[in-house]
C-alpha cells in the first residue's frame, strides 16, 4: 500500500481500471484505503468511478471488436445460417440466437448496471459489446452501477472512521 500511496490518485485510477478490465483484481480495498487518507472523498469517488468505468468499457470494446469470435463460439451454426441459406435444421439455433439478441437489446441496461459485480461484470460488459449494445447506454448504466457501489463503500468507510 505504501507504493500505491506514493502514486496517489493516479495509482488508484490504474488499480480501478485494471480491476474492471479482464484482469482479476478487486478495487474495493484500495478505494477504502484511499478513503481513509487525506484526499477529498468526492475526488476519490470520481477517480475510482472513472477508472472502473473505463476499464469496463475496454472490455466492452474487446467484445465489440471480437463479436464474431465471441458469439460465433456459442452460436456458430446460427451465424453461418444467417450468412448462407436458411436450413431447417439450424432454424432452432437461429431463433435462439435472435431471442438472445432481443433479450440483451431490451434488458442490457441491467447487465450494464450490474457490471460492478466481480467476474460477472466482465461477462456482462463483454456480451454488451459483442451484441453491439448502444455505447452511450452501456456507458451510462455501467458508470451508474460503479458509481453507486463506490459511493456506498466510501460512505461506509466514513461511518466507520
Amino acid at each position: 500500500m505504501q507504493t500505491l500511496e506514493t502514486l496517489g490518485l493516479l495509482g488508484l485510477f490504474g488499480i480501478c481500471f485494471l480491476s474492471s478490465s479482464l484482469y482479476p483484481l478487486g478495487s474495493e480495498a484500495f478505494v477504502a484505503f484511499f478513503a481513509t487518507l487525506d484526499y477529498s472523498l468526492i475526488l476519490v469517488w470520481s477517480i475510482a468511478t472513472l477508472g472502473n468505468t473505463l476499464g469496463s468499457l475496454s472490455t466492452y470494446a474487446i467484445g465489440r471488436i471480437g463479436e464474431n469470435f465471441i458469439l460465433g463460439r456459442y452460436f456458430s451454426k446460427a451465424k453461418e445460417m444467417t450468412k448462407r441459406s436458411k436450413q431447417e435444421e439450424n432454424a432452432k439455433r437461429l431463433t435462439k440466437y435472435q431471442k438472445y439478441l432481443n433479450f440483451v437489446s431490451k434488458y442490457g441496461f441491467i447487465g450494464a448496471f450490474l457490471s460492478f459485480l466481480p467476474f460477472l461484470g466482465d461477462v456482462f460488459a463483454l456480451t454488451l459489446g459483442a451484441v453491439k449494445y448502444p455505447f452511450w447506454k452501456a456507458t451510462f448504466f455501467i458508470a451508474l452501477g460503479k458509481g453507486l457501489r463506490y459511493y456506498l463503500l466510501i460512505k461506509t468507510m466514513q461511518l466507520l472512521n
